[in-house]
C-alpha cells in the first residue's frame, strides 16, 4: 500500500486535449499505462500516477511508498506538463514532504570514502550518506551531483510549491547517471562503478577524486529487478554494473541467458550468478554484434519471462522494434533502455 500521496489541480483550457498529449507522450516513451475515457492510470514501478479530467482542469494524484519516489514522480509530472504546454507549470502540490528551502526528498549529500579499480575499464567509488533506506528498495540507478571545476557545492532546494531549484550556471553540476552496484543502508554507504569510456570530465573526476570529497546523490530511479524466473539479459559495458547486480540478487531458481558486449577478453569480469544462468561474453574486437546475438538467442517463454536490454540508444531502439514486431513480445515483459547516445560524451 502506498504510504505517501500528493495531489494537484492544473487548470487548462483543454484538459482532454492535454490528457491526449500526455497519453501520446507516455506511448512514445514506451511507458505502460491504461486510458479510460477522461482518465489515465500509470504504474511506474516506483509509484502510481492518476490523471483525471475534471471540468476545466486536470486532477493529478501521485502515490508512492517513500518520500523520495513521491517527489521524483511529482517532479516528473511537472516537467512533462512544462514540456507539453511550453511553459513553466506552477502546480501546487498538496501532501507529501515539502520542506521549503531544504534538500529535495530524493537528494542526499555525502562523501567519497573509498576508490578502487575494477578490471580494466571501471573505477568503483564508495559514497557515504545518511538515510539511504529508500535507495535500497526501488530503482537501480542514481545521479551523482558533482560540483564543476572543484567549486564548493551548491545543493538544490525546494520551493514552497514543492519544485526543485537547481544551482545556477556559475554553480552548476555534472549529473551523470550510474547503477547502484551495492548498498548498505544500515552502514550508510553505496557503491557505483564508473565506466572509463574516454577522457570526459566525469571519467577524469572518478580517477582523481580525493577521499572525503563532497558529492550529491539523486534518486533512486530507472527500473528495478526483473520480475519472473526466466530471463534474457543483454547489454554493453554501460549495462554491466546493472546486470551484475541483478544476477547477484537473483533467486536460485532463476534461469537466464546473459549476453555482455565488451572490447575483448581482457575486459571480462567475474559475475556471481545462479546456477541456471548462462553467461556469454561478446567481443567487439572480433566483430561480435550485440543486437544480432540478442535476436539469435532463445527467448524465454511462459508467464514468468522477462527480457532486459540496455546499451546505446540506436541499438536499444532496434531491439525494441524487433521485440514489439516480429518477436511478438508484450512490452510488460521487457525493459529496454538507452544508457548512452553515440556522439555524446
Amino acid at each position: 500500500m502506498s504510504r505517501h500521496t500528493s495531489a494537484a489541480l492544473f487548470r487548462d483550457a483543454d484538459p482532454i486535449g492535454l490528457l491526449d498529449a500526455v497519453a501520446a507522450d507516455l506511448e512514445a516513451q514506451d511507458v505502460i499505462f491504461a486510458r479510460d475515457g477522461d482518465a489515465i492510470d500509470c504504474d511506474t514501478g516506483v509509484g502510481r500516477l492518476h490523471l483525471q479530467s475534471e471540468g476545466g482542469a486536470l486532477r493529478i494524484e501521485v502515490h508512492a511508498d517513500n518520500a523520495s519516489n513521491l517527489h521524483m514522480l511529482c517532479e516528473g509530472v511537472s516537467a512533462r506538463l512544462d514540456r507539453l504546454r511550453h511553459d513553466s507549470v506552477a502546480l501546487d502540490w498538496q501532501g507529501g514532504d515539502l520542506r521549503t528551502g531544504g534538500l529535495p526528498p530524493n537528494v542526499r549529500t555525502g562523501q567519497v570514502i573509498a576508490r578502487s579499480r575494477i578490471g580494466t575499464k571501471f573505477v568503483r567509488l564508495r559514497v557515504s550518506a545518511d538515510d539511504l533506506s529508500d535507495f535500497a528498495l526501488s530503482g537501480l540507478h542514481i545521479r551523482l551531483l558533482i560540483p564543476i571545476g572543484g567549486r564548493a557545492p551548491v545543493w538544490p532546494y525546494l520551493t514552497a510549491k514543492g519544485r526543485t531549484v537547481w544551482p545556477g550556471e556559475g554553480d552548476g553540476m555534472h549529473m551523470p547517471a550510474y547503477t547502484i552496484r551495492a548498498i548498505d543502508p544500515e552502514e550508510g554507504w553505496l557503491d557505483v562503478d564508473v565506466f572509463l569510456h574516454g577522457n570526459g570530465s566525469t571519467c577524469r573526476w572518478a580517477e582523481e577524486v580525493g577521499i572525503g570529497a563532497e558529492v550529491g546523490i539523486s534518486g533512486p530511479g530507472g527500473g528495478w529487478m526483473p520480475p519472473g524466473r526466466s530471463w534474457l539479459l543483454a547489454g554493453d559495458e554501460t549495462a554491466l554494473p546493472a546486470i551484475a547486480r541483478i544476477l547477484e540478487a537473483a533467486s536460485d531458481d532463476v534461469s537466464a541467458e546473459v549476453l555482455v558486449m565488451v572490447d575483448g577478453p581482457q575486459d571480462v569480469l567475474p559475475l556471481a550468478a545462479p546456477a541456471g544462468a548462462r553467461i556469454t561474453w561478446l567481443y567487439r574486437d572480433r566483430g561480435d554484434d550485440l543486437v544480432a546475438e540478442v535476436k539469435a538467442a532463445p527467448l524465454p517463454a511462459g508467464p514468468g519471462r522477462h527480457i532486459w536490454f540496455a546499451a546505446e540508444k540506436s541499438l536499444a531502439a532496434n531491439v525494441r522494434s524487433w521485440l514489439r514486431g516480429s518477436a511478438g513480445v508484450d512490452r510488460k515483459d521487457c525493459y529496454i533502455a538507452a544508457y548512452w547516445v553515440d556522439g555524446k560524451s
